[in-house]
């Protein structure tokens, strides 16, 4: 069980929902990015009043498929603003998407709650000691450094391997287990990119390497550690079903009740509304 605020992430508990607020411009969804403090106050009301959990708040966008590396400053910047916007009307626990922990160190005077690391605490080396020394629970995703060989697949076995490197640094920098929470990072593993922070894979199609991660999402409940998954609306729909990213809610909602049933405790999204019905109506069934 990982604890993010007051939030309990657990699988024998019922799945959360973490909404996501991007505060950079250069995001794939447009419709998340939310720039002034009335837009971000507002999205955080309409999205406690749907039922969210955990907010998940980003500050530069690591697609692989974007150049969108910013500068440290500006990403503290942005993610200052909107941190402090959201905690003058609300105590909702608060996780930080970013690879860098400079960016975490700048924010800790805000309460935030929890790091969101999409390299696993394998890009910058600092994140790991920096999370312990706080007492910061960190969402690790599988990842590859880009100055590895590229001999991997990015299948699911890989994925297991990978989150276990993730596992063992972060033992090595004394985070106790129950601070973790692991992400099989759906949309970071492709044959090329415009950033590091995604993982180089040969063989598979990154899309295919998606699809059957998530087909048999119910393996990484072998790693005992709650699991999390972000799928909303992600480029791999496009690639499967042709839909552009306003089309591929209903798609999003699907994979996620999947990986529901089969042992997320954790789903990231951009639509609350949507996909806490879906999760409300599966709890339904399945009592």
């Amino acid at each position: 069980m990982t604890t993010i605020g007051n939030t309990s992430v657990n699988p024998r508990e019922s799945v959360k929902v973490m909404g996501i607020i991007n505060i950079s411009p250069e995001s794939y969804y447009k419709n998340s990015i939310k720039q002034t403090e009335n837009e971000i106050q507002d999205t955080l009301c309409e999205m406690e009043d749907s039922g969210v959990d955990i907010i998940d708040v980003g500050g530069m966008s690591t697609a692989p498929y974007l150049k969108t590396t910013i500068p440290v400053e500006l990403e503290v910047k942005r993610l200052y603003k909107a941190v402090s916007a959201i905690r003058q009307i609300s105590n909702i626990p608060i996780s930080i998407d970013t690879t860098r922990s400079d960016v975490v160190k700048s924010l800790l005077k805000l309460e935030i709650d929890a790091i969101n690391d999409i390299t696993g605490l394998k890009f910058d080396t600092k994140m790991s000691k920096l999370a312990y020394e706080n007492d910061l629970p960190v969402i690790v995703g599988a990842y590859i450094p880009n100055n590895e060989n590229p001999y991997y697949s990015g299948d699911v076995n890989d994925t297991l391997s990978l989150l276990r490197d993730s596992i063992m640094l972060a033992r090595m920098a004394k985070i106790n287990t129950d601070n973790l929470i692991i992400d099989p990072s759906i949309g970071f593993f492709r044959q090329d990119g415009h950033n590091p922070y995604f993982s180089k894979i040969k063989e598979m199609d990154w899309y295919v390497r998606d699809l059957q991660v998530l087909s048999n999402i119910q393996i990484f409940k072998c790693l005992n550690i709650p699991l999390c998954v972000s799928i909303s609306r992600k480029s791999f729909i496009q690639s499967l079903l042709g839909l552009n990213v306003e089309n591929r809610l209903i798609p999003s909602i699907i994979a996620e009740v999947h990986c529901a049933i089969h042992g997320a405790s954790l789903i990231r999204t951009h639509n609350v509304r949507e996909t806490r019905q879906a999760l409300e109506m599966l709890e339904l069934l399945r009592k």
